[in-house]
């Protein structure tokens, strides 16, 4: 008899085990979209689209590094402006393309950190930044929003 009681728990603990690691998987692939979405975004100049990828409130944070220039901002109303300014200097999309890499990724039950490298290549395919990326993403509503968004670009510093 404690045999099979023995075999239900561990066939219970497996299914379980096996739920979480899916759960895990898809939390993984809807994170990792809310990213590229937002870099899409950007790239395109799309302000709606990009909007929606961010958490917008106070708590918003976003930092970018290149070797001579920085920006920062803090709340959802500044990030917003900023993202308004840029598309109005230069409403064209960026012709770069990218391509993520090298995910590192720790899911909580309602946020979840990112670390990853960005490569960006222009219209014939060269090579043109690389970028250290780091994300915090909070789960609004039940869908993963940027929360904080930090980049450092490395090709600067070569």
């Amino acid at each position: 008899m404690r045999k099979y009681i023995f075999i239900s728990i561990f066939i219970v603990a497996s299914m379980f085990s096996c739920s979480r690691s899916q759960n895990l998987g898809k939390e993984r692939e809807a994170i990792i979209s809310v990213i590229e979405n937002q870099t899409k975004a950007h790239l395109s100049k799309d302000y709606e689209a990009e909007s929606n990828t961010f958490v917008q409130d106070e708590s918003t944070i976003i930092l970018i590094s290149r070797q001579n220039w920085y920006g920062y901002a803090v709340g959802w109303e500044k990030l917003s402006k900023s993202i308004k300014i840029n598309i109005d200097k230069d409403p064209k999309p960026l012709t770069e393309t990218f391509k993520n890499t090298d995910y590192k990724i720790k899911i909580y039950d309602r946020s979840a950190w990112v670390v990853y490298d960005e490569n960006s290549y222009n219209a014939k395919g060269d090579s043109i930044r690389k970028v250290i990326n780091v994300r915090f993403l909070e789960k609004v509503d039940g869908e993963w929003k940027i929360v904080y968004l930090s980049d450092v670009d490395v090709t600067s510093y070569e």
